[in-house]
């Protein structure tokens, strides 16, 4: 049987949507409540920390996709690079760790709904929101990008618009203390936060069909990276310069802080809005996360771990019966389960993976592999990938 490839049909711009699309999600929307029990008023350099500690597995995986521009990512590199059980188990991890990742997001949704409709059952909403985002897929990965493409540029447009008006209320008091916090609690803090940018490497299972990816991949999550570093850190700001860490920490975390500030900035309509942007950030995660998930079965069944028929391509090029059992395996866990714990783990093996790939670029490029040749080299080797083999461990 001839091995399908897939077209290569995504731009720089698409990149950017994918990996921006995956990461502004439960990290601005959920997590600043939780993270502000621990931080208190540090909170934004709780999130400047986590990105800081997210670089050498961002620049190595960068590396690794531009190196081996295939589907399945992390799959990919690590089967590669040390081999097929280290694949193997990269891969299926990964690729239960998108799904949960995708589950989460999608009962994210309800958390913001359900403060304008408490009666509504919010399972069968996010079952027919995970449908809606499998149908988009199967249309292929262009159709599916230039969504998620809509939804991005509509969810900073709200979220420059809730910065501007953010920026001119803050209340400098509420800063006091946000250099005192143990050095202890910070790190704990970035360590739960961390999650918030892991989105940013989705796009590396879609490197196949990415046009120029020595170019576009690096590029485009690099743009992303600084996209989110600014949106946590500016936006945190914002929540305990309006309202106070106190505030934002009540009740064990407020699990919809956004909402919070924006009805204290400009009332019962700027909640409503940035309802809207929460619904539009989870949906570009759970978008993004059945794009970038179903291409670990794609890879796994053309290295013959899985059966054959995930490896089958649709009219309109997209790996459909690895789009069908991705949404499956969402939809199990979003109507049988509670996946915001589980989510918690499969961060920590995101966490494994990017430590697994900053280990897989020191084992490709100490092998002297000819046919390794990435047009992007990851900066300050070996210190910096030192560093990423050893911080996420730590965090964990």
């Amino acid at each position: 049987m001839k091995k399908q490839k897939l077209k290569k049909e995504l731009g720089l711009f698409d990149v950017y949507a994918i990996a921006t699309g995956a990461t502004l999600s439960s990290g601005f929307f959920l997590l600043p409540g939780l993270a502000a029990v621990g931080v208190g008023s540090g909170l934004p350099l709780a999130y400047l920390l986590a990105g800081l500690l997210i670089v050498p597995g961002l620049v190595s995986m960068a590396e690794l996709a531009t190196a081996m521009p295939r589907a399945g990512g992390v799959y990919y590199f690590l089967d590669r690079s040390m081999g097929p059980l280290m694949g193997t188990v990269g891969g299926f991890g990964t690729w239960i760790a998108l799904i949960l990742k995708s589950a989460f997001a999608l009962i994210g949704i309800g958390a913001y709904l359900a403060l304008f409709l408490p009666d509504v059952q919010m399972k069968p909403i996010a079952a027919v929101f995970a449908i809606g985002f499998g149908i988009v897929n199967i249309l292929g990965a262009k159709k599916s990008t230039s969504f998620q493409s809509v939804m991005v540029v509509s969810l900073l447009i709200l979220l420059a618009w809730f910065t501007g008006f953010g920026l001119m209320n803050i209340e400098t008091a509420n800063f006091s203390g946000m250099f005192g916090e143990a050095s202890g609690s910070l790190v704990a803090t970035a360590g739960l936060v961390i999650v918030s940018y892991m989105g940013l490497t989705k796009v590396a299972s879609v490197a196949e069909e990415v046009r120029n990816p020595e170019r576009n991949i690096p590029l485009g999550m690099f743009l992303a990276f600084g996209t989110a570093i600014l949106v946590y850190t500016v936006g945190t700001t914002i929540m305990v310069g309006v309202v106070s860490a106190d505030v934002l920490a009540q009740n064990g975390g407020d699990l919809t802080p956004v909402a919070t500030v924006a009805r204290v900035l400009m009332g019962p309509w700027g909640a409503i809005l940035m309802t809207g942007a929460a619904v539009l950030a989870f949906s570009s995660v759970a978008n993004a996360g059945i794009l970038s998930a179903s291409r670990y079965p794609l890879a796994m069944s053309r290295d013959h771990v899985l059966p054959r028929f995930f490896s089958k391509l649709h009219s309109q090029g997209a790996p459909v019966y690895a789009i069908y059992t991705t949404v499956g395996l969402i939809l199990v866990f979003v109507l049988l389960f509670d996946p915001s714990p589980i989510a918690k783990l499969a961060g920590a093996f995101q966490l494994m993976m990017f430590a697994l790939s900053c280990l897989a670029v020191i084992v490709m490029r100490e092998s002297r592999i000819e046919s390794y040749d990435p047009r992007y080299r990851s900066p300050f080797y070996p210190w910096l990938h030192i560093l990423g083999v050893l911080a996420p461990f730590w965090l964990i």
